[in-house]
């Protein structure tokens, strides 16, 4: 038996400023099977203004975080999904359809002057008298503890992608083995504001990388990844005070968090820094807002902030798919320097220790900053040969070399003085006069 609810509405910007979600109560009957939403919507006026309106489902547990209400968030990638107890789209969580009141949210993303007006359809199944057939849905397995490779060292992957769990193009497995073929040791999984990927994750043992799952905190004010963390988090965040309590919530649980791509063309992060201890500092394949978010990154290590430097692919696509950005998994590369072997574990103490590199590729130069009891840096290169190490103390570069060989160390002068930190960079030459970034350290401070 089928049973079809058809809703609509209209969003007002001025509604959507102050409160960017709505929720579109249905009743689910008992016996349900399988629960279908499909969505369209258009402004009120003819514009020429941007208009966007994200999509998610909470059933009867309700919409406030922690309930465990949450079944799926799609954003605005999906005009339609389904949910059933045993399989559902990707972003939505399978599992039982309890009776009673579910919502769909609406996110007002961006609203035109006049208004968005929306219309739903929920469509539901419902079984006939009888045995109602119940499937049980396996749960996550959690993360493999045996080292993928038990050698403490440097490994190489990239801690920001998407797939088809939100509004990426390509399964869990293809963005996995195009990353295992682009020469990575590991890669995240941080979908926007969903799990669903998660469980995928910890049940793919013969994985041929490591696989560590994440969620992209979207929020309409800016991005943030959180990166082990086995629960929902909250992404519904439109001030100050939420974001730092969100940040509290994710560090008492033992996990980084780090800013996403904090620079004009990001989207921008817009709240009030609240203390990340982490930061995307470089975003794709150098361009000159990296320069951007670089120099963002030296005011906050100037005024005393010690915050570690990670980059992001952002990849939304991989071979055998259409590209949808100019640039794949590993563009950049975050190296990760593992004690006892790779594990999640072991990336996880890493990005929180601060143990980080970046390069613009996986086949890229490495380098590091190495500090002695008696505060004298050496800075240590692999595939360097024929770029510029720049050294930058306090913000200011302050000493330059030319690199002949590919790999060594090279010892900061003991002239040299700084009273926060001293990071380094590797250059090469660009058009106009400029210089690009091939490699970039994590600061060692005073």
């Amino acid at each position: 038996m089928r049973r079809q609810y058809h809703l609509e509405g209209v969003i007002s910007r001025p509604e959507a400023l102050v409160h960017p979600y709505a929720y579109v109560p249905f009743e689910v009957p008992p016996r349900c099977t399988r629960i279908e939403v499909a969505y369209h919507y258009a402004p009120v006026s003819p514009t020429d203004e941007p208009a966007t309106l994200d999509i998610g489902l909470f059933d009867i547990r309700g919409t406030e975080p922690h309930t465990g209400g949450f079944r799926g968030w799609s954003g605005s990638d999906r005009r339609q999904f389904f949910v059933e107890r045993a399989a559902a789209t990707p972003g939505y969580v399978a599992g039982p359809l309890p009776a009673g009141i579910w919502s769909v949210i609406l996110g007002g993303y961006e609203i035109p002057e006049d208004g968005l007006r929306w219309w739903l359809t929920v469509s539901l199944e419902v079984a006939a008298s009888g045995r109602l057939n119940v499937s049980r849905v396996p749960n996550s397995a959690g993360p493999a503890n045996a080292p993928r490779n038990p050698s403490t060292g440097w490994y190489r992957g990239d801690l920001h992608s998407h797939t088809e769990h939100s509004d990426g193009a390509n399964t869990i497995e293809e963005m996995a083995r195009f990353a295992k073929k682009r020469g990575l040791d590991f890669l995240a999984i941080t979908d926007h504001n969903t799990t669903t990927h998660m469980p995928v994750i910890d049940a793919w043992r013969d994985a041929p990388l490591l696989l560590i799952p994440g969620e992209e905190v979207t929020t309409y004010s800016g991005h943030a990844n959180v990166w082990g963390l086995r629960e929902w988090v909250d992404f519904r965040f439109t001030t100050d005070e939420e974001i730092h309590r969100l940040l509290r919530w994710v560090e008492a649980r033992g996990r980084p968090f780090s800013i996403n791509h904090p620079k004009r063309v990001g989207p921008p992060w817009q709240f009030s820094d609240p203390g990340f201890g982490v930061r995307e500092v470089w975003q794709a394949p150098w361009r000159w807002y990296n320069w951007e978010s670089v120099g963002a990154w030296d005011q906050e290590l100037v005024a005393g902030r010690r915050i570690v430097p990670v980059g992001g692919s952002d990849a939304h696509s991989a071979p055998p798919a259409e590209p949808r950005h100019p640039h794949h998994v590993g563009d950049p590369t975050t190296w990760l320097f593992c004690e006892g072997g790779l594990t999640e574990q072991a990336a996880l103490d890493a990005i929180t220790a601060g143990r980080t590199a970046i390069s613009d590729g996986p086949r890229g130069p490495l380098l590091w900053l190495e500090q002695d009891e008696e505060a004298r840096v050496r800075a240590h290169f692999a595939r360097a040969a024929g770029t510029t190490l720049v050294f930058i103390a306090d913000g200011e570069p302050v000493h330059r070399v030319e690199l002949r060989h590919s790999r060594g160390e090279y010892p900061v002068p003991a002239t040299q003085r700084f009273d926060r930190y001293l990071r380094a960079e590797l250059r090469v030459p660009a058009p106009g006069g400029r210089e690009d970034v091939r490699a970039l350290s994590a600061p060692v401070y005073r």
